[in-house]
């Protein structure tokens, strides 16, 4: 097929990661993609050069905007595509626009819980989660214009899961430096952990606006030492490697592709219980905490330490769950399954 992937965000987050992973993994798999991204997209290099791969760029600004739409409907018509997917709600409304414009089927896929007003012209809606499609349903989307498709990660899965927590422990989180991440209760945590006579160190891999209130945060509580903030992980394989748990604190978490690289390299996980995680994990595959909670994200990361054979238990169940639906895969074949359909 001859695929458009369409994500207008500037930036680098799980959004912007599943543009990127399913624009390279669907041409690997012999499609004709053509990639349509902002011209100052941070992660721009990964997909020039790339065979079955055309690279176009947009300068494209808000729902004002009314010449970047045809601008995308030129390039859908030249390329000749069967299908348009986007990813987040600006990408849908002018890549909605423009494929009316071209007279293409659109694909949009959701990654928060957002106001359809800007999607009416996409012909089917990808949710990641049942509680995104109640979501949608509840705002009146047709129930034959939803279909639930998880979030993948292209990390290969490890063959096995290692005993881990053989030296001073590695607590390993990471993302965009914001409110709803649950960086600074993560901090609070953490120090609950080593003053239990732990030896310890937190790895929070990232950067964003919230950098200098959580270095002020270790430093007030005397940790500075033992946390490492403000750097960008540009391979998350090799840090999760050398981690003995993953921490996700979250807030609020949609979904969550930083668990599922968590899960796909076998490191025990310490989750809180957002709806996202509570979709993919259980108390079988990891150790879950109520949101919000510092206490109780210390408990379990205590736990992690105390029993380490049911922590390398619980991320051996992670791991067969990533393999068997979480895996690049197994989701690329459902993706291409609605494609197929709207284009027919």
């Amino acid at each position: 097929m001859r695929i458009a992937q369409i994500m207008l965000g500037k930036g680098f987050g799980g959004a912007e990661r599943s543009f990127v992973d399913t624009a390279l993994s669907l041409a690997e798999r012999g499609h004709e993609v053509m990639a349509i991204c902002h011209e100052r997209f941070s992660e721009i290099e990964r997909l020039r050069g790339v065979e079955n791969l055309d690279l176009e760029t947009v300068n494209a600004h808000g729902e004002w905007d009314f010449w970047t739409p045809r601008r995308i409907a030129r390039l859908l018509k030249g390329f000749r595509a069967d299908v348009v997917h986007t990813q987040l709600k600006r990408a849908a409304w002018h890549g909605g626009r423009a494929a009316k414009l071209a007279g293409v089927p659109i694909v949009s896929k959701l990654h928060n819980y957002v106001d359809l007003k800007r999607y009416r012209n996409v012909d089917k809606l990808l949710c990641t989660t049942e509680d995104q499609r109640r979501h949608v349903l509840e705002q009146g989307w047709p129930e034959t214009g939803v279909t639930v498709i998880p979030n993948f990660s292209c990390l290969l899965p490890v063959d096995r899961v290692d005993e881990r927590c053989n030296g001073p422990v590695t607590f390993l989180s990471y993302g965009r430096y914001v409110k709803k991440k649950g960086f600074d209760l993560l901090i609070r945590a953490f120090k609950q952990v080593l003053d239990t006579g732990i030896d310890a160190r937190l790895r929070i891999g990232g950067r964003g606006p919230e950098l200098e209130s959580l270095r002020a945060l270790a430093d007030e509580l005397g940790i500075t030492k033992q946390v490492q903030l403000g750097e960008w992980l540009s391979d998350v394989s090799e840090a999760l490697d050398a981690a003995d748990c993953f921490v996700l604190s979250s807030l609020d978490e949609p979904f969550g592709i930083v668990m599922l690289e968590a899960m796909a390299r076998g490191v025990p996980i310490v989750s809180s219980r957002t709806k996202g995680p509570m979709e993919v994990l259980n108390d079988d595959s990891a150790l879950l905490c109520a949101v919000g909670s510092a206490d109780g994200l210390a408990a379990q990361m205590k736990t992690i330490v105390d029993d380490s054979p049911s922590a390398q238990a619980r991320a051996e169940a992670a791991l067969e769950i990533y393999r068997k639906l979480y895996f690049v895969d197994s989701v690329i074949p459902r993706i291409e399954t609605v494609y197929s359909e709207v284009s027919s």
